[in-house]
C-alpha cells in the first residue's frame, strides 16, 4: 500500500506517524513545499519576542529523524495537481524546476492555511511582515532587532496580532494596533472579555484603533506610514496579522468538496467526497460539537488529533474524532483569557 502525504506539518506529520505504526509495511510518502517539517508556528510570537531564541524549539521532529521512522519526507516539493480518476499527483521540485508524477493508493491533503493580504496599496513595500512560517519569523526577528525600527503598526487584532504586540512591546517598541472590527478578537470572545483585553492593552501603553480600515502604506525603499481611512501613523516595520486562508487552490477541478472560504469538508473520519482522499489541518473544516456542523477552526490543537486519526484510517482502519469545541487561550501582557463553545454572536447567528 502506497500513502501519499502533502504537506509536512502538525496534521501531516501526525497521520504520517501514526500510519507507520498502524502499518509497518505501508510506504509511506511526504511532500513538503518549503525545507520546514513538524513545525509549530503558534510559537512564532514568543520566538520574536525573545521568549526563547533557539527556533529549533518549534521543530518536533527532523527530515532524518522522520526518514529514520520509515518516512519518505521530500522538501521543496510543491503538488501542483490531484488526478484523483488516475489516483496520481504532479509534483514540482522546487530546487531543480523538474516535475514527475506520483501514484497513491490513500491521499491525506494536509496544506494548511496561508496570510491573508488585504487590498492596501503598496503593500509589498519593504519591512512589511506576515507571521506564519519560519522564514517569516527570523525575517521578523532581525528586523525587530534592529533599534532603527520603533515605530511598530500592526494590523489585526486576533490572536497572532495582539501575541505579536506583547512580543514588540518587550523590545521597547511603540507599538499600535489598527483593527477593521469594533473590538479585538470579535469572532472568539464576547464583548465584556474583549473589553478587559484591550484595558490591558492600554495599560502597557499599546495603542488600539478599531473600526478604521488600512487603505495604503507610504515609502519607497521601505515602509514609512500607514495610511487609514482616519488617519496616517508612522511605521518603521508593519505586521499584517488579518487571519489566514486554507491552501487549496491546487485543488482545482480534482472534484474535492469545499466550503465557500476553500476549505476542505471532511466527515468525521477526515475523509473528504473522494475515495481514499483525506485531509486534516488548517486546510480543512472541523465538525463543531455545539454547533452541529461543519466549522473552519485553525488550530494546530485540532489539526494534530485529527492527523492521528487520518493516520489510523490511512492505514486501513475506520477512527473518528468526535468533534471540536473550538477551545484556544490566549495570553496579552499579564492577562490570560481562554474560550470554548459559541459566543454570544455565534449563538445569535444561530437562532
Amino acid at each position: 500500500m502506497k500513502i501519499v502525504i502533502i504537506g509536512a506539518e502538525a496534521a501531516g506529520l501526525s497521520a504520517a506517524a501514526k500510519a507507520r505504526r498502524s502499518a509497518p509495511e505501508a510506504e509511506i510518502l511526504v511532500y513538503e513545499k518549503s525545507d520546514v517539517v513538524s513545525f509549530g508556528a503558534c510559537g512564532l510570537p514568543y520566538f520574536v519576542g525573545d521568549f526563547f531564541s533557539d527556533e529549533s524549539f518549534m521543530v518536533s521532529r527532523t527530515v532524518d529523524q522522520l526518514v529514520e521512522s520509515g518516512v519518505s519526507v521530500h522538501i521543496r516539493h510543491e503538488v501542483l495537481k490531484v488526478d484523483p480518476n488516475s489516483r496520481s499527483l504532479t509534483v514540482k521540485n522546487l530546487v531543480t524546476g523538474g516535475t514527475h508524477e506520483v501514484g497513491y493508493d490513500r491521499l491525506m491533503i494536509a496544506t494548511g492555511a496561508t496570510p491573508v493580504i488585504p487590498p492596501i496599496d503598496n503593500v509589498n513595500v519593504a519591512n512589511v511582515f506576515t507571521l506564519k512560517s519560519m522564514a517569516d519569523g527570523l525575517a521578523l526577528k532581525q528586523a525587530v532587532e534592529n533599534d532603527a525600527n520603533k515605530e511598530v503598526v500592526i494590523i489585526g487584532a486576533g490572536y497572532i496580532g495582539l501575541e505579536v504586540a506583547e512580543a514588540l512591546k518587550k523590545h521597547g517598541k511603540n507599538v499600535r494596533i489598527i483593527q477593521l472590527d469594533p473590538r479585538v478578537l470579535p469572532d472568539s470572545f464576547d464583548q465584556e472579555i474583549t473589553a478587559v483585553i484591550e484595558q490591558e492593552l492600554a495599560k502597557h501603553g499599546i495603542v488600539l484603533h478599531v473600526s478604521e480600515t488600512v487603505k495604503s502604506f507610504t515609502g519607497c525603499d521601505r515602509v514609512t506610514g500607514v495610511v487609514t481611512d482616519k488617519g496616517e501613523y508612522p511605521a518603521d516595520l508593519v505586521v499584517i496579522s488579518t487571519g489566514v486562508k486554507p491552501n487549496t487552490a491546487f485543488l482545482s477541478g480534482s472534484g474535492i468538496e469545499m466550503a465557500r472560504n476553500g476549505a476542505i469538508v471532511i466527515d468525521s473520519s477526515g475523509r473528504t467526497n473522494l475515495f481514499d482522499v483525506y485531509a486534516a489541518g488548517d486546510c480543512a473544516t472541523v465538525y463543531h460539537l455545539v454547533k452541529k456542523g461543519n466549522a473552519y477552526i485553525p488550530l494546530a490543537t485540532t489539526a494534530n488529533k485529527i492527523g492521528r486519526i487520518v493516520g489510523e484510517n490511512l492505514a486501513g482502519k475506520n477512527k473518528a474524532f468526535p468533534g471540536t469545541l473550538g477551545t484556544a487561550a490566549l495570553k496579552i501582557m499579564d492577562l490570560e483569557a481562554g474560550r470554548t463553545g459559541l459566543t454570544e454572536n455565534d449563538a445569535a447567528k444561530l437562532g
